[in-house]
């Protein structure tokens, strides 16, 4: 597609020439019929190949899941069904031709009328490969299309599109809003990402990796993996040790793929200057790229993430490696894992420093320990709340739960400009508070 705007002289052209030629053939994808005849097609079957088999997907697609997503005529989903694989299409419009072209075909492709919005996996299922060709500069809300793509992708996609520039460059990713007819004088061309912001949008949603297949006339094909590349056969560097995996805000051990959340990992590594492209982090088998890689001194590092997509819901593992190395230990993450619980009990409470029960000693620097018992293994800094006297303290830790019934340690600040005197403290998780203790503030 050249990059013709609305008020150049060649967009009229270009567009009655599209119309024109719809109305002569009445598809736009040609389909290859098993006599040997062709329905004819505003783009023919040569074009058609040639994109196809860019794709680095193999021809014999036998037990892989495939999803068609704007199929329209469906010359892509029938082509994966024809290398063997179950072929699910979506479209947002209900195009008479598919039916038209399956019934030809004898194939079995699953079509249904949906917005790509609407892609869940709840909905949908999984699938091993997506094609997402021809329909990111389509939409209004791109970045929010890839990640319902990359939720319901086990391995790979496959997106094309429309872009700015003929090649990524290093410069900042940028993207056009076309709120009228500014592309092509068609109302339904919304944006135009360049191919940086491209590869950016397919990170960003929730991809490991993204690269660049082919650009021509402003079409780019990228492919995009939810894994990393395999561990190096001979690693140059000792695996990273994963200290702690908890939540970017909350420091917690709870996340949830509904809410856009973000992963802090703490690692220990003797390897200098690890970067962006160097750190590769990874939850419950998918890779994730980070956003963040920051040196913590001694050895240490913080690598921000985002938490992939289609994620079930339970503990899922943690784990980190460099580019020239293997994978670390693992760290749990509960991911949208409701924390409930029957009962909690305070069953001691001391100053933190000098331990002397029922009674903390207001410092610059002084906290609390208290130990509870009942609750959940995912009960952490981020939904765990602690009052004394009404007043909600900071959780500045919490033991992690060993799976002995054993009550859990917490420790909070205990702010300066506290009163002193006797107040009543508690725990609360959701809707269960524990039975208030007596605790002195000296």
């Amino acid at each position: 597609m050249p990059h013709i705007r609305a008020k150049d002289p060649a967009c009229e052209s270009w567009n009655r020439m599209l119309m024109d030629e719809f109305a002569r053939k009445g598809f736009y994808h040609s389909i290859p019929l098993p006599d040997g005849r062709v329905l004819e097609g505003i783009i023919p079957l040569d074009a058609l190949y040639d994109r196809v088999n860019v794709f680095p997907i193999p021809n014999d697609l036998t037990g892989k899941r495939v999803l068609d997503i704007g199929t329209w005529d469906g010359f892509f989903a029938f082509e994966m069904e024809r290398r063997g694989a179950n072929v699910a299409a979506i479209d947002s419009t209900e195009v008479d031709n598919f039916y038209m072209a399956r019934e030809l075909l004898g194939a079995q492709v699953d079509y249904r009328v949906q917005d790509v919005y609407d892609l869940t996996p709840e909905r949908n299922g999984y699938f091993d490969l997506i094609l997402f060709m021809g329909v990111l500069y389509h939409l209004k809300h791109p970045l929010l299309a890839l990640e319902r793509v990359c939720e319901c992708c086990r391995d790979m996609a496959i997106v094309e599109s429309f872009v700015t520039n003929e090649a990524p460059g290093a410069d900042i990713p940028t993207l056009e809003f076309y709120e009228t007819g500014e592309l092509l004088g068609q109302i339904d061309n919304w944006c135009g990402p360049s191919a940086q912001c491209l590869l950016a949008f397919c990170r960003t949603a929730g991809f490991a990796r993204a690269e660049i297949v082919r650009i021509r006339q402003q079409r780019a094909i990228v492919a995009c993996y939810r894994h990393w590349l395999p561990e190096p056969a001979e690693p140059a560097a000792e695996p990273p040790k994963l200290i702690a995996s908890v939540h970017a805000t909350n420091y917690g051990i709870n996340a949830s793929a509904a809410k856009d959340d973000y992963v802090s990992a703490f690692f220990k590594s003797g390897e200098k200057d690890l970067t962006l492209d160097t750190v590769f982090p990874e939850v419950g088998g998918y890779g994730i790229r980070p956003v963040t890689v920051i040196n913590t001194g001694e050895d240490g590092w913080q690598a921000n993430f985002k938490l992939p997509p289609g994620l079930a819901a339970g503990w899922q593992p943690v784990r980190v490696r460099t580019a020239g190395s293997r994978y670390s230990n693992e760290t749990p993450l509960a991911v949208d894992l409701p924390a409930v619980c029957e009962q909690i009990t305070i069953t001691g409470a001391c100053d933190g420093r000098t331990w002397r029960p029922g009674e903390v000693a207001l410092s610059e620097d002084s906290f609390l320990s208290l130990w509870v018992a009942g609750l959940p293994a995912n009960a952490d800094r981020g939904n765990v709340r602690l009052t004394l006297a009404g007043r909600k303290l900071v959780i500045t830790d919490m033991t992690a739960d060993k799976g002995d019934g054993e009550p859990r340690q917490i420790n909070a600040k205990a702010p300066p400009s506290f009163p002193k005197g006797r107040h009543d403290l508690a725990v609360r998780l959701g809707d269960t508070v524990s039975e208030p203790v007596p605790f002195r503030v000296i």
